[in-house]
């Protein structure tokens, strides 16, 4: 039975933080699943108000501003978009209330101290012209921020459906106990995953890593990986990975797209024993990809997250594209941990090719870890 019902002003907490380039935006997906809910709400509603943060801010910095994203978001919905340049106050609340406006986009939340400090009275004002929070930011759910633990107690607050997905999803591999689970994480930093790696050993049959972190655990091996990226403070966690009971599942790469500077355009590929001290690893190689297709044919369910070198430059973007492709063609159930890994599908697939996307990339891997999420199960259930 639906819980929808006079709903008045609805405050609705979104993750539009997407990458914007001289004032376009260049990836929509967040913007595409956070405005899915606005007709089911303005049918209850009176007007609708979506707030979120974009970027880290110091202060107000008008280039991390998403007034691009109200643009976006009138072209998606067909319809009109108020953008209102402030988040709290009475320039917010005489709009709300008083203007013939349906749907309203609020400033940069974090250009506000209080969200990030997650002060009370900054959230009491914030919330002063509305009735309803709907709390649908998966992407902001790992954050002890104002608008992620305390709006909701000043309204009728709910957990929206964007949030029930990803943790309906998420779940299936979080409690998975199958035979057949390969993970493949990428990405430039080891220490960003290290809590994920060591929480998914025992559960995965395979543990497959490219891109720049790859090379802090081929170092703790022991191989030469010239100037490619190393965090030189985790080599000895990596070796305690590597050897510990389940480090036999870590699938590393064996051949590589070297380069001998990152703004060279020119690649030669290399296999791992043929490493010179000036090469720098910018992707990973034929055989590796070959050996990573063997794993992703034969599995039941795909975890990635994280390209596999630097895909944004052509040269250097055979071995991430080769692999969306091969996940994009499983018939296993494919779960996409957010991040780079969704700009990678944007570039040579198509979502609609992998059964989850998340919304949010840390927030996924946190998760994952089985960490409680401040901003996980908060609300209730949003029954459209």
């Amino acid at each position: 039975m639906s819980n929808l019902d006079n709903l008045g002003n609805v405050l609705i907490r979104s993750d539009l933080n997407v990458p914007i380039k001289n004032g376009e935006i260049t990836d929509n997906f967040r913007i595409l699943k956070s405005v899915g809910i606005v007709e089911t709400i303005l049918k209850k509603s009176k007007t609708v108000t979506f707030t979120s943060h974009m970027g880290r801010p110091e202060g107000k910095d008008l280039n991390l501003s998403l007034r691009p994203v109200a643009k976006s978001m009138a072209n998606i919905l067909g319809k009109k978009v108020h953008f209102i340049d402030e988040v709290f106050g009475e320039k917010v609340e005489e709009q709300i209330v008083k203007s013939d406006f349906k749907i309203f986009l609020l400033e940069n939340l974090r250009f506000e101290k209080g969200e990030i400090g997650n002060d009370k009275n900054f959230s009491k004002q914030i919330t002063k012209p509305y009735n309803t929070y709907i709390f649908d930011a998966f992407g902001a759910a790992h954050r002890e921020h104002a608008s992620v633990v305390s709006f909701g107690e000043y309204l009728n607050s709910f957990q929206g459906p964007l949030m029930d997905k990803e943790i309906h999803e998420l779940n299936k591999l979080l409690n998975n106990n199958e035979t057949g689970y390969a993970v493949l994480l990428g990405g430039a930093k080891i220490s960003d995953k290290l809590n994920l790696i060591e929480m998914l050993l025992p559960k995965v049959e395979y543990l497959m890593i490219g891109g720049g972190m790859c090379f802090t655990l081929l170092k703790a091996l022991g191989h030469e990986i010239g100037r490619s990226l190393l965090e030189e403070s985790f080599i000895s966690k990596a070796k305690e990975l590597l050897n510990s009971e389940f480090g036999n599942k870590i699938i590393l790469p064996i051949d590589f797209g070297v380069s001998d500077s990152l703004n060279s355009s020119v690649r030669e590929n290399i296999k791992l024993k043929d490493f010179k001290n000036y090469h720098i690893g910018v992707d990973i190689g034929p055989q590796t990809i070959s050996n990573f297709r063997k794993i992703l044919d034969k599995s039941k369910n795909i975890f990635w997250n994280g390209p596999m070198g630097i895909f944004e430059k052509e040269e250097f973007s055979y071995g991430t594209r080769e692999i969306t492709n091969i996940i994009s063609n499983s018939s296993a159930y494919t779960c996409i941990g957010g991040g780079d890994s969704v700009s990678a599908i944007n570039k040579f697939s198509d979502t609609k090719y992998f059964n989850h996307i998340s919304t949010g990339g840390g927030a996924s891997l946190e998760y994952l870890e089985g960490k409680k999420l401040p901003g996980v199960n908060k609300y209730k259930s949003l029954i459209i």
